[in-house]
């Protein structure tokens, strides 16, 4: 397993089987570099919420074209629930209201980033969690798509977004999908 990171020191982490590589998304040569030998990609790309940046969109960019050279197939990444679609989700409806306004630069940059990988050649699913937030990792969590009738809660936990994100390697329930994430 190989952790890509711009700032590999934040990674408090430490394993045996875990490379960290140092490197920026947005250089396509550093992506390229850190795919090839792998199964799948875990993409979690963030930024500031009220900067206008195009990290997300750019650096998948960069991912799935590595990936699609490399021959590695299997792609799950991180956007955010409000996103596309699933702004139609059951939400307490100032998060409806508020996340657009509040968040529409990142929600521009999450919209180019799930574009690029819906134009790809790759097996991937697309996770939209609620606000993360610190916390412990329950395994007790709900998904699914806007269909549902049960309103969402605002917040998960980065450990339970992460769990999921892992299952999606062995499952392909939600294969060329964008579910969401919450409790």
């Amino acid at each position: 397993m190989t952790a890509f990171a711009r700032n590999a020191t934040k990674l408090d982490v430490e394993h045996e089987r875990l490379t960290i590589a140092h490197g920026d998304v947005t250089d396509a040569a550093a992506v390229e570099a850190a795919v090839p030998g792998h199964d799948a990609v875990l993409c979690a790309i963030g930024a500031p919420a009220l900067v206008r940046t195009t990290v997300r969109t750019d650096g998948t960019r960069n991912i799935v074209a590595a990936m699609e050279d490399a021959g590695v197939h299997r792609l799950v990444c991180q956007s955010s629930l409000g996103v596309g679609d699933s702004l139609a989700a059951p939400m307490p409806l100032y998060v409806k209201l508020v996340f657009p306004v509040v968040l529409r630069r990142a929600f521009a940059d999450h919209e180019g980033q799930e574009q690029v990988i819906r134009q790809s050649k790759l097996d991937w699913t697309i996770i939209r969690p609620t606000k993360m937030a610190d916390g412990e990792r329950t395994g007790v969590y709900r998904r699914g798509f806007t269909d549902t009738k049960e309103r969402i809660k605002v917040k998960i936990s980065r450990a339970d977004v992460a769990d999921f994100m892992l299952q999606q390697l062995t499952d392909d329930s939600y294969l060329r999908a964008a579910p969401w994430v919450s409790y």
